[in-house]
């Protein structure tokens, strides 16, 4: 018998918090790297996290017969999601569970009946409440140390999706590329001559100062690339701008830049510090004494030398044109002029939405290095699983 709890009290919200790394101890799984505390409950904090004032969030705690807590998930929609007449879509996240099908099957429905009754009609994920693809999707393949920004999960959770009946919804790798010098990126640099001769584009590093401009540029290329795409709802400015502030102690302004094209901005590219080489030591706390030896690991000291490729953005009208090479040959002449301590770049969120990028990594050698998929679950019009005759039937809790 199992029981679950909706989070509402402080206690609760601990335990959720605490849950993965209980999990991954037990299990002895060396590689996951503990998420910040701080940051998870900002993520659910409607005075922090701007997505609250655009839709609406539940999460639940599941104990078994022993009164173990053994799982955790949460459900939540936008607005935007809810305007599509065809297919109202909601979306799940922030799932962990044991080993335990019938378990995962309880998390599962509470997620399912709520965003029934909200009115939707299927649920993708998993997804994360951090910002665009931040955490997006479940680790199928490279159970590797994760980089920054991407999942890690139990090899197992796949097998629980798609047991309950959730069907692969899209797919996206992060590729490992190295920074040094080779014949490979002077290949690339020989088929970007052109865009450097055309001087109707321009390239600009980040600039802190100038947070609002960037934020805003952002939202425009943001919109035209990965609105639309499973998890990603669309930009606003004030996300923009706060996902910003967020990621000041680890910017580094040579590392992200924009492409302007007469003065229109047409693409990004955000490449931060791997800085989970670093905050694996912290197991989850973030005190003063933390930001301040991060900071130092990341500016003074110079210890990370991996780049985690974040996310990147180019306008449809400027796609197909290169754009995708000359991101990376500026990100590596970047390096190598400003003498800074990388060698290699973890690239994240390249799919089939991105060939282009995907034919660029490959052809610099870069590997796989992680894949993850993101995955969706229709419901009927009574709120439940649309399901064959070999399913779990539904069970009160």
């Amino acid at each position: 018998m199992y029981h679950l709890d909706e989070v509402k009290k402080r206690k609760q919200e601990e335990e959720f918090l605490r849950l993965p790394a209980l999990l991954y101890k037990i299990e002895e799984e060396n590689n996951w790297v503990s998420p910040l505390y701080s940051d998870t409950k900002n993520f659910f904090n409607p005075k922090k996290n701007p997505l609250f004032k655009e839709g609406e969030v539940s999460r639940w705690l599941l104990y078994d017969v022993n009164k173990h807590l053994i799982g955790r998930i949460a459900a939540f929609y936008w607005n935007h999601s809810t305007t599509t007449k065809e297919n109202p879509l909601g979306y799940f996240g922030f799932f962990e569970c044991t080993d335990d099908k019938r378990g995962a099957e309880y998390l599962f429905r509470a997620a399912t009946k709520w965003l029934s009754e909200k009115g939707l009609n299927s649920m993708q994920g998993p997804f994360h409440l951090g910002g665009p693809g931040f955490f997006t999707g479940s680790l199928i393949r490279g159970f590797f140390e994760p980089v920054y920004g991407v999942p890690y999960n139990f090899s197992f959770y796949n097998d629980l999706f798609l047991n309950f009946g959730f069907s692969e919804v899209s797919r996206m790798e992060t590729y490992r590329i190295m920074l040094k010098d080779s014949n490979n990126w002077k290949f690339i640099g020989k088929k970007v001559l052109n865009f450097y001769h055309d001087l109707r584009y321009r390239i600009e590093t980040y600039d802190p100062k100038k947070c609002r401009k960037f934020s805003e540029d952002f939202t425009i290329i943001f919109n035209k690339f990965w609105a639309g795409l499973p998890g990603m709802a669309p930009m606003t400015t004030e996300r923009a701008i706060n996902r910003c502030r967020l990621l000041r102690p680890v910017l580094v302004k040579k590392t992200i830049f924009f492409i302007y094209f007469e003065e229109e901005p047409v693409a990004f590219f955000i490449a931060v510090p791997d800085i989970h080489q670093v905050i694996k030591k912290f197991k989850g706390t973030y005190n003063l004494f933390d930001r301040l030896r991060l900071w130092l690991a990341v500016n003074i000291f110079k210890k990370i030398h991996i780049l985690s490729g974040l996310i990147y953005g180019i306008v449809p009208e400027h796609q197909n044109q290169n754009i995708e090479a000359v991101l990376l040959c500026s990100l590596k002449e970047q390096v190598k002029q400003n003498k800074l301590n990388y060698n290699e770049l973890k690239l994240s969120r390249v799919g089939a939405f991105a060939p282009d990028m995907k034919k660029v990594a490959e052809q610099l050698d870069g590997k796989i290095y992680h894949q993850y998929v993101t995955y969706q679950l229709l419901f009927d019009e009574f709120g439940k699983v649309k399901t064959d005759s070999n399913s779990t039937p539904d069970t009160d809790v």
